[in-house]
């Protein structure tokens, strides 16, 4: 399978050159006319903690500040890079625990793109897919040379989570050396209605087909509905580790400009067989349990947007079992932000979220606030 996707990345690599070879920027606009995307904020977080366990909290400062290149023969490249600075924390250690690594290169890569055609990116990049995202260390291809068809694939060597809240120390190997390939379609057949087929690959880890469904239709100028029905399932190559699925279903119905969507989300009872450890679509802030073994969660959301405040909220109850206490448990989430734009590019945001386990331990109270200016 890694020589199939390195035949095709190759035909990909060398179509692009080749078409763009006819066209031509000099070199000085190469950087004069390259984009330029910064972002100071501030965030800052406390948890009042229930049971035995402690309160915590911190806050930070970031800059990221990321360039790429204005694109030659469609070859361009492309660095950002994050900065954190403790402002403040409740108990040691808090901020080290969420911000492994105060400065950190998290994309430096190479990018060949031909218009109507495709791209590939190679090297450190963001990526968001069903379940890879945040950053990787890899090569990712986008093929949209077909009416309606966009096919994309990724080789993800390394993995690391890079955010306002959490910076893992560094990038991580996935799968060893071997890493994790995607290969991912969105075909749209007709205009309210996009299919979504996936297959990740792990040599001696895993193998897991997917397929994610999303019906739009909106019968009058006011009333638009969303139906989303995802389902994947995981056959895992690894001793002692069971196979495993995930399904998600999601009816949306926005009204006026309100939006409003139930849903349910249920793992195997022998849970996710490895997937979903380096990333995922969750639409919880903490999620906590919703990935477990044999968890079931249902989850109501609404969102609203008046006069520039945006209000968002969701409520959801996940039933697990825990391996350690070898019995069914159950955790409930609730999330509520506001968010505004005071200024052209200056964003505030705060967030309450409630976690109510049955172990107190695990239950707990969080105020999260954000300020971000992008210039």
């Amino acid at each position: 399978m890694k020589l199939a996707y390195s035949r095709i990345l190759a035909a990909m690599i060398l179509g692009s050159s080749m078409s763009f070879a006819a066209e031509a920027t000099n070199l000085e606009e190469v950087f004069t006319q390259g984009e330029i995307s910064n972002t100071l904020g501030w965030f800052g977080q406390h948890i009042d903690a229930k049971g035995n366990t402690a309160n915590s909290g911190f806050s930070n400062g970031y800059l990221n500040v990321g360039f790429e290149t204005a694109p030659l023969h469609g070859v361009s490249f492309g660095v950002s890079g994050w900065g954190s600075v403790k402002t403040s924390e409740k108990n040691d250690d808090d901020y080290k625990s969420a911000i492994a690594d105060q400065s950190v290169l998290s994309q430096a890569y190479v990018k060949i793109e031909h218009e109507g055609m495709g791209k590939v990116i190679l090297g450190r990049q963001a990526v968001d897919f069903n379940w890879l995202t945040d950053y990787i260390d890899g090569v990712t291809a986008e093929i949209s040379a077909v009416e309606n068809l966009v096919i994309s694939m990724a080789w993800a060597r390394k993995y690391s989570v890079i955010d306002i809240d959490e910076i893992s120390e560094e990038f991580t190997k996935l799968n060893g050396s071997k890493g994790i390939y995607m290969l991912d379609a969105k075909y749209t057949p007709i205009e309210v209605l996009e299919l979504n087929p996936y297959v990740y690959y792990g040599d001696n880890l895993l193998n897991a087909y997917g397929l994610k469904t999303t019906l739009t239709l909106k019968p009058s100028e006011e009333v638009k509905t969303t139906t989303i029905a995802h389902y994947v399932a995981i056959n895992s190559d690894v001793a002692d580790v069971k196979d495993g699925s995930f399904t998600q279903i999601e009816q949306g119905v926005e009204l006026f400009g309100a939006k409003v969507a139930l849903g349910y989300i249920k793992v195997d009872k022998d849970g996710m067989a490895g997937l979903g450890s380096f990333g995922d679509q969750l639409p919880f802030e903490e999620g906590n349990h919703a990935m477990d073994s044999d968890a079931k969660t249902p989850y109501v959301s609404a969102a609203y947007e008046i006069e520039g405040v945006k209000l968002e909220t969701i409520y959801g109850q996940t039933k697990y079992y825990d391996g350690g206490l070898d019995k069914k448990l159950k955790e409930k989430e609730f999330n509520f932000s506001v968010g505004y734009e005071f200024i052209k590019n200056l964003e505030t945001s705060l967030m309450y979220v409630n976690v109510d386990n049955d172990v107190k331990d695990e239950s707990y109270n969080a105020i999260k606030a954000h300020v971000a200016y992008k210039f």
